[in-house]
């Protein structure tokens, strides 16, 4: 073995300790860390990266923000609901929700002659059972395949002179309530007049279910204008009839 070849060996040996060296010494480290964070006694114990914070538990105690935080906090969340809020206003679902229920309400009382609702069915919506208890009004039913209930408090709630305030809601199969609506009932010598408070919902779970509301009220509104072009339609022949009759234009 020449020089050249024994220096090139110890260059090698050399190299070959040095890295054995680090990495013996990074292990050391990566140990010792393990060791003293599992039982937070580490440098590095107070410096921890702050974690994304856990969804509070039923029963289990909240965190308590201080002062600032809870500013901060309500801030975001009143950001947040508008932008919600401006969802539905977008996307008129508190009226699509509260034509359905009128339909609902009134095919649904016994006087009803309404061949879609004896059937069953109304359209798209199959209605399951419509009831009441404690002063509110539930009807249960399905709109393709999944159960909802939409329940109203009119009647648990007072009056204001010749107005009540009430809501009305829409719950899904687990319970949950997807939206609330804030209505308001005014009665005069016409009789009595509904409309929606234009602050938005007091509660709203954007979701496709508001797709499939939205597709069945369109469907209902669109059957309801071709029912009333065939009964205008009607009425026309039957006045040229009688036109014709009464002036002697018979064919």
């Amino acid at each position: 073995m020449n020089n050249e070849q024994v220096f090139l060996l110890v260059i090698v040996i050399i190299v070959v300790i040095m890295v054995a060296i680090v990495w013996a010494s990074k292990t050391r480290r990566r140990l010792k860390r393990v060791i003293l964070g599992r039982f937070g006694t580490g440098p590095e114990a107070g410096q921890a990266k702050p974690q994304a914070p856990e969804r509070t538990q039923p029963g289990s105690s909240p965190h308590i923000l201080s002062v600032d935080e809870s500013k901060a906090e309500l801030e975001r969340l009143h950001k947040l609901i508008e932008d919600r809020k401006e969802i539905a206003r977008t996307t008129d679902i508190s009226y699509h929700l509260w034509g359905l229920y009128q339909n609902l309400v009134r095919h649904n009382s016994p006087n009803s002659q309404d061949r879609h609702v004896q059937a069953g069915e109304w359209y798209d919506v199959k209605i399951l059972q419509a009831s009441q208890h404690n002063g509110l009004n539930k009807f249960a039913f399905e709109l393709k395949g999944v159960k909802y209930q939409l329940v109203d408090d009119e009647e648990q709630q007072g009056w204001c002179e010749n107005m009540k305030y009430f809501s009305l809601f829409l719950y899904n199969d687990a319970g949950r309530c997807l939206i609330e609506i804030p209505m308001k009932m005014k009665v005069d010598s016409t009789g009595r007049t509904y409309s929606i408070s234009s602050d938005g919902p007091k509660a709203f779970l954007p979701g496709g279910w508001m797709n499939d509301f939205i597709n069945v009220k369109l469907k209902r509104q669109r059957l309801h204008n071709q029912e009333i072009r065939a009964q205008k339609h009607r009425e026309r022949l039957s006045e040229i009839e009688e036109l014709k009759e009464r002036f002697g234009f018979l064919d």
